[in-house]
């Protein structure tokens, strides 16, 4: 009678929350991100939030929360509400972050949910066009001749495209000097025409106007196979360091203890929306590979970069 009297119980516990998650969403959701209006993540997120508003039936709100690497946005998400109605558009760096840095207000594998991977996609080693490197062999070989003279910029320190370049020395030897940068592909390229900087490390999306118009040259992707879009660029993995292979990744998720009813309909919004041709297409136009992962493939490949990354933790402390 007690183990009977104690199920009722239990149950009649777990139906407000039942109740919740089948009426869920019956509000605005907000989509957060850590990055500046206009770049890869911000894209995506407003390319998707139009599927989703009609799958799900209410309005997706994109909130920019850029700063410091991510951490800004992941320390924010983390404190919020497991209700579904505050998303977080994470990407690979937060791994990266996660691996480096000891001093975080949170943990990654223990204060979010992992929802979905939706898109993956690799750097691009870009230069001057009039640039005297006309491979990234020449580069690095110079870097060895002549230690810390040579400079490469990226988005900023304990970045995925920082790590990108120091799994390059780590393998090879050589030193560069690292030149981080705060939002935007402006000042790195005035510094790359004007001769300030010998290399700049981006993601496809937002090196394609530049490489296309001829403003920009590149001289390798980070991916293990070349890039569709571009494939007369080599890969390091062919030309430099064998089986390298950087790729990151974007994915939606939330804080964590989001009920499971929740979960499963919000991966379920993101694969119709990845789904439709339109959004694959225009996706992939800008650089990203889009297969939609499930909850568990997406912690394990957290916890991969996580684990790929640590070894490099020095690099980061010593910046």
């Amino acid at each position: 009678m007690k183990l009977q009297r104690r199920s009722v119980l239990l149950a009649a516990l777990a139906t407000p929350a039942i109740a919740r998650a089948q009426a869920w969403p019956a509000q605005t959701i907000r989509l957060i991100h850590g990055y500046d209006a206009g770049s890869n993540p911000d894209t995506i997120a407003r390319h998707l939030s139009g599927p989703l508003t009609e799958t799900l039936g209410q309005q997706i709100v994109i909130e920019p929360r850029p700063g410091a690497a991510e951490r800004l946005a992941a320390t924010q998400v983390a404190r919020m509400k497991p209700d579904g109605y505050s998303l977080y558009l994470m990407t690979g760096g937060q791994a990266v972050v996660s691996a480096t840095d000891r001093t975080l207000s949170y943990d990654l594998l223990r204060d979010f949910e992992f929802i979905s991977i939706v898109t993956r996609f690799p750097f691009v080693f870009t230069v001057a066009p009039d640039s005297r490197f006309k491979t990234v062999q020449a580069y690095v070989d110079e870097a060895k001749r002549s230690p810390g003279t040579l400079t490469y910029g990226t988005s900023g320190v304990g970045s995925t495209l920082h790590m990108a370049v120091e799994l390059v020395l780590a393998k090879t030897g050589a030193k560069l000097t690292h030149v981080p940068y705060k939002g935007g592909l402006g000042q790195p390229y005035n510094d790359l025409v004007g001769g300030r900087l010998d290399m700049h490390v981006i993601t496809f999306s937002n090196a394609q106007p530049f490489l296309k118009s001829g403003k920009l040259r590149a001289i390798a992707v980070t991916s293990k196979e070349r890039h569709p879009g571009f494939p007369d660029v080599p890969t390091l993995a062919e030309t430099l360091v064998p089986d390298y292979d950087v790729v990151s990744w974007l994915g939606f998720t939330s804080p964590a203890g989001l009920p499971p009813a929740v979960c499963n309909r919000l991966h379920e919004a993101f694969k119709q929306a990845m789904a439709r041709p339109e959004i694959k297409s225009k996706l992939e136009e800008l650089g990203n590979d889009t297969r939609v992962s499930t909850p568990a493939e997406f912690r394990a490949r957290v916890e991969a970069d996580m684990a790929r990354w640590r070894p490099l933790a020095h690099v980061v402390s010593q910046s």
